[in-house]
């Protein structure tokens, strides 16, 4: 009993030192000891002293100073994706975003100091819910692929010299297609892409190099396949992709690794990430392998997958805030350590885990209030200061916040 007691002790003079309001820890153990446990029985006094212990211990708690105030901008209906690349070569990321309730793509082209000039819009197909960027046609200029649920087809659109775009043949992939990825599939030197329908398909495209695509295997991937991420995660020089998946009850991802010649290996299930929506990669634990990172809207956690070369190992769950969607993986706080900004949907904020390098975190990690209902969320150096940014879609609002960093020294950060 007396060490819960002293533990409790630690963890209100630690956030008494972050909120300047310090007691003593021989006042804090007198108190709880003398007060607390001369009133209740001992099962009433445990029960108690552990409810006391999670408030002290918190999930969140509000964060340092290393964001300015957003900047908004008017999206189209239902955001559902957004992208940040160079479309104009300018050295400048310019953001594009799918609207999937207005079947339409907003252009925001960057100038330079975290600022958009107003977005050009262009049509797509019905209800663009994902969209990727690569130059499809070879010829230096990125252009876009978006993944129209309504029509189950992959629309291209060709970038041009002259800063417009021109519509390429659409692909049929079939009902209901979510995510899409590029990435030489067959090492051809030809971007393919990768889509993924909503209830059980993985569908690989191959591009001719022309900006058109011939479709290629097709795989089975039960457990609603929701997002992907590509790499080599194995070190064979072959792409691989790595799934999340996003039924009800699914408590795994899967690998697909690449054969080099456009086709997959039979997956590799892992266990963990429980009804995920969301997977990403990043070497968080800076052994030069690229781990992977998932979230689970509705079960409130991130995972951590570390790539151990020969395959990933699970670790255990990271606390979130209501809702985590999005990660950004970056070093967001100074010390260049990999930490993840996350976007909470059900809380409108952003939570900052700083990492310890190790592929954990230190508790409790930092919120920040942004607008209603963030979904898609990316990090870029929007006014190249050499900082990772923020850009997200505020679904209900239909708009799209830029929030800049502004620390550029190491916050000093009790673990």
């Amino acid at each position: 009993m007396s060490s819960l007691i002293n533990q409790i002790a630690s963890l209100y003079i630690m956030k008494g030192m972050r909120y300047n309001h310090i007691m003593p820890r021989s006042s804090i153990v007198r108190i709880l000891s003398q007060k607390i446990k001369t009133a209740f029985s001992p099962r009433i006094f445990l029960g108690f002293m552990m409810v006391l212990f999670l408030t002290a211990c918190g999930q969140s708690e509000p964060g340092p100073d290393i964001f300015s105030l957003p900047t908004n901008y008017s999206v189209g209906k239902k955001p559902a994706e957004l992208k940040a690349r160079d479309m104009n070569h300018d050295g400048f990321p310019d953001i594009l975003v799918c609207n999937s309730g207005s079947d339409t793509l907003s252009y925001f082209e960057a100038i330079g100091d975290g600022t958009f000039k107003q977005p050009f819009t262009m049509n797509t197909g019905r209800e663009p819910v994902a969209l990727e960027v690569g130059d499809f046609d070879g010829d230096g200029i990125p252009d876009i692929a978006i993944s129209n649920y309504g029509d189950g087809e992959i629309s291209i659109v060709l970038g041009q010299k002259d800063g417009v775009f021109r519509q390429k043949a659409s692909v049929k992939v079939g009902r209901l297609p979510i995510a899409v990825v590029a990435g030489d599939f067959n090492n051809d030197e030809k971007l393919d892409l990768a889509v993924t329908l909503r209830f059980d398909k993985l569908v690989i495209l191959l591009g001719v190099g022309d900006g058109s695509f011939k479709t290629g295997e097709i795989y089975k991937a039960s457990g609603t396949p929701a997002y992907m991420t590509v790499g080599d995660f194995n070190n064979d020089k072959n792409l691989d992709i790595a799934v999340a998946f996003n039924a009800v009850r699914v408590d795994f991802i899967r690998v697909f690794y690449g054969n080099g010649d456009g086709t997959l290996k039979n997956p590799v299930t892992v266990k963990g990430g429980k009804q995920s929506s969301f997977i990403t990669q990043y070497d968080i634990n800076s052994d030069g392998k690229n781990d992977l990172l998932t979230s689970s809207t509705m079960n409130d956690v991130i995972k951590l997958f570390l790539n151990t070369g020969q395959g990933f190992t699970s670790l255990e769950d990271a606390a979130a805030e209501k809702g985590p969607q999005y990660i950004v993986p970056g070093d967001f706080t100074g010390d260049r350590i990999p930490d993840l900004a996350i976007a909470n949907r059900r809380d409108a904020s952003v939570s900052i885990l700083q990492g310890r390098g190790d592929g954990t975190f230190i508790f409790p990690h930092f919120n920040y209030p942004v607008g209603a209902s963030p979904r898609a969320m990316i990090g870029e150096d929007f006014n190249d200061d050499g900082l990772t940014d923020l850009a997200l879609l505020l679904y209900d609002s239909q708009r799209l916040e830029i929030i800049l960093r502004k620390i550029t020294s190491p916050l000093q950060i009790d673990s």
